[in-house]
């Protein structure tokens, strides 16, 4: 019942919305993966999404919940910040290899926050290091607005925004579409319960017709996930029985977000 509510919200809102601004075709492309309240499960999905895409993790989180440590990057026990670096330097920073058990990763730091360049120059960067690294990148932004989240969104030809059908969630979403109109955005709905209440999907609907958004594929509420300590993605590992749903919905999102605007 719910992702059929859901399933059909997406087409209500598609087709009373005009096709949503898409920047020219880039080939390999920037993904950004924004919010404007935390614990929307942006870090989840910017994860996830990377192991799928097989791209580039980029880490514009400065707080130590992002996927850099949860990657295993500890920047106490390294001398340098390649994402810092990179941004002072104009060089494009060599990516940490995953090995191919994780997303390969340009990991974040704490100063990032008072290291940051302007929202263009963070856009010109993200599009060049795609370009020579000849691969996709996936950013996981910091959560709010800040100059590397507006470059991001701005270099990326789809942002996607996890939506918690809560009513705090729901204000987050609004002043995010406020601030960022004619910006691609892509809406997951996340976390989704059983039975979301009908006033909080009539909201996602007002808000994704009023602002053009599209409605992506739902992802279910998963209780085990926030316990789950290993570091691989989940979409990184064979499917179990426990995790295969979960697969199977982030593939879905995948693909919502490889036919946004084609």
């Amino acid at each position: 019942m719910t992702k059929d509510a859901l399933t059909d919200l997406a087409v209500e809102v598609a087709a009373a919305t005009s096709a949503p601004y898409v920047p020219p075709v880039q080939e390999p492309d920037v993904v950004a993966v924004a919010g404007f309240k935390g614990g929307v499960g942006k870090s989840r999905t910017a994860k996830e999404l990377a192991a799928i895409f097989q791209a580039v993790l980029t880490d514009f989180e400065w707080d130590w919940g992002g996927v850099t440590r949860a990657w295993g990057y500890f920047e106490e026990t390294r001398q340098k910040a390649p994402l810092i670096e990179a941004f002072r330097t104009g060089r494009t920073p060599r990516p940490l290899s995953g090995q191919g058990r994780k997303p390969d990763l340009i990991p974040g730091h704490t100063d990032f926050e008072r290291n940051q360049p302007k929202a263009d120059v963070v856009a010109e960067s993200l599009m060049r290091w795609s370009r020579e690294l000849e691969r996709r990148l996936v950013v996981d932004t910091h959560p709010g607005g800040s100059e590397s989240t507006y470059g991001a969104m701005a270099a990326a030809r789809v942002t996607v925004v996890p939506v918690v059908l809560g009513d705090d969630e729901l204000r987050a979403l609004e002043g995010l579409l406020r601030t960022l109109t004619d910006y691609p955005l892509l809406l997951i709905p996340y976390k989704i319960g059983r039975s979301p209440a009908a006033w909080a999907l009539d909201e996602l609907e007002r808000l994704a017709v009023e602002y053009k958004a599209q409605v992506g594929p739902a992802v279910s509420n998963y209780s085990w996930i926030p316990n789950r300590r290993t570091r691989t993605p989940i979409c990184a590992s064979p499917p179990s029985a426990r995790t295969s749903a979960f697969v199977e919905e982030m593939h879905e999102v995948a693909r919502a977000v490889d036919s946004y605007g084609r």
